[in-house]
């Protein structure tokens, strides 16, 4: 027997061995001392060597079945393609995509001696298939106080703590009453997403409702998504636009991550400060301290600070959401529901364009489209919604219709010189440079010096409408 084919055969045994044990101790048939090897468990060295010459076999004839290499390219590439129209949400397509990489890997016709280095991954997904199927009424579910996310943890002394401070916090009334803006929008989400409705309030902890709000680290919006994570989860973030600032996608994105999070770590507690932490972080810290939950993680002070004090905030704003007046919220101005209608657009349009198709203010256009960094709609952004005034749909189709050209040079601006003002100066002013004023106003060249009362044209650069 070649060392090769030796070993394989100790490594097939020692799987063999090991996958058996795990199986049985996880689903609690045997228990560990159950797990030492004897003649009557282990297979036979007989079967062991027909097995791994079989084995050996499929990984020699592999290297020179030509079909099943092409045909396992050509799934690979149906799965990247899958991949990136799903990041897209043609969810469609991502799935036309994804059969046509299960039919190309069928059509591979698959050595089954080849299987023995599969089995373990495709156990995986059947795994995680599982438990996502099985997931979602855990997510929902209700304890015994009517929340699917427990509201205590072991030293409860530190959620009253917060809830007094919350109480009290003029920020956090300013929070809830901004919330009403976004209500709407995110408790339809967690529905969609089959998560607990308590995750409302997540955005006081995050970011008091400020869709505006940047973080220590460079966290954006609602839901203080960082830029890679942003991107992970789909949304756009470029020159032309920041979709951690849409309440919409931000509200979808967050969603998306929580529910990963749960499936991944059975436990809202656990999800939340991985949220707040970053999976990976986290798993680090409950593998260095031996902690299963969050109230050792606390206890044993294995999560940073702001870890350790996020799930408390987030019990004491759930607890006090759900009792205002008991915690002295009375009379809250709830902000307006946000009410819009939808433009789909590939092309770009200037926001001036657009607020005069809708018949409002760039300003109006501008709020209700807080994602759009530029003076346009984004460039390279294929089906992109423009938000425009609620019932304004019609007239706006209407009268865009009508509009020749959609990204017009910005318009020439009359200036008149004051006392003190240079070139470089206005240039400054109107984000331009002095050359561009030179090329509009040829007898400035004549000049030594600006004279106040005089007027010259200026065509304002493209910062000058967005500042």
């Amino acid at each position: 027997m070649g060392i090769h084919k030796s070993l394989l055969l100790l490594f097939f045994m020692l799987m063999h061995q090991f996958s058996y044990c795990s199986a049985a101790v996880h689903t609690k048939k045997i228990d560990n001392s159950y797990c030492d090897p004897s003649p009557t468990e282990s297979i036979s060295h007989e079967e062991s060597e027909r097995l791994v010459s079989q084995i050996s076999k499929a990984l020699s004839n592999a290297q020179s079945d030509a079909t099943a290499k092409t045909e396992i390219l050509e799934a690979e590439i149906h799965y990247e393609k899958s991949i990136t129209v799903f990041k897209t949400g043609d969810f469609a397509k991502a799935k036309k995509y994804f059969d046509l990489f299960v039919e190309k890997i069928k059509m591979a016709n698959i050595d089954p001696g080849l299987y023995f280095f599969i089995f373990d991954d495709v156990g995986e997904i059947i795994t995680k298939l599982k438990r996502i199927y099985s997931s979602s009424s855990a997510m929902i579910s209700s304890s015994l106080n009517g929340y699917a996310i427990p509201m205590s943890i072991e030293n409860n002394d530190i959620v009253e703590k917060y809830i007094s401070v919350y109480s009290s916090n003029k920020a956090v009334k300013k929070a809830l009453e901004k919330s009403g803006a976004y209500k709407n929008i995110i408790l339809k989400t967690l529905r969609d997403f089959n998560l607990p409705e308590e995750l409302f309030y997540l955005p006081v902890v995050e970011s008091f409702y400020n869709i505006n709000d940047v973080g220590n680290v460079g966290e954006i919006g609602l839901w203080q998504i960082m830029e890679r994570r942003g991107r992970a989860l789909g949304l756009q973030i470029n020159y032309w636009i920041d979709e951690r600032k849409d309440p919409e996608k931000s509200t979808e994105a967050a969603c998306l991550y929580l529910k990963q999070l749960y499936i991944m770590l059975n436990d809202w507690h656990l999800a939340l400060a991985a949220y707040n932490r970053g999976e990976f972080g986290l798993i680090r810290d409950m593998k260095s301290s031996n902690a299963t939950n969050i109230s050792e993680m606390i206890s044993r002070k294995a999560i940073p600070k702001e870890t350790q004090s996020y799930i408390p905030k987030f019990i004491a704003a759930v607890t006090i959401g759900n009792n205002l007046e008991k915690y002295g919220f009375k009379d809250l101005k709830y902000e307006e529901p946000l009410e819009y209608d939808k433009y789909q657009t590939n092309k770009i349009i200037d926001l001036k364009i657009a607020a005069q198709c809708a018949e409002t203010t760039v300003e109006e256009i501008k709020r209700l489209n807080p994602a759009l960094k530029a003076w346009s709609t984004p460039h390279g952004y294929p089906n992109f919604e423009l938000k425009i005034p609620y019932g304004s749909k019609g007239r706006f189709i209407k009268n865009i219709a009508l509009v020749k050209d959609l990204n017009p040079s910005p318009e020439l601006i009359k200036h008149k010189v004051v006392k003190g003002e240079y070139i470089e100066k206005i240039a400054a002013k109107y984000r331009t440079t002095a050359k561009e004023i030179y090329n509009d106003n040829s007898n400035l060249s004549k000049q030594k010096y600006l004279r106040p009362g005089q007027i010259i044209l200026i065509r304002p650069g493209k910062k000058y409408y967005n500042s």
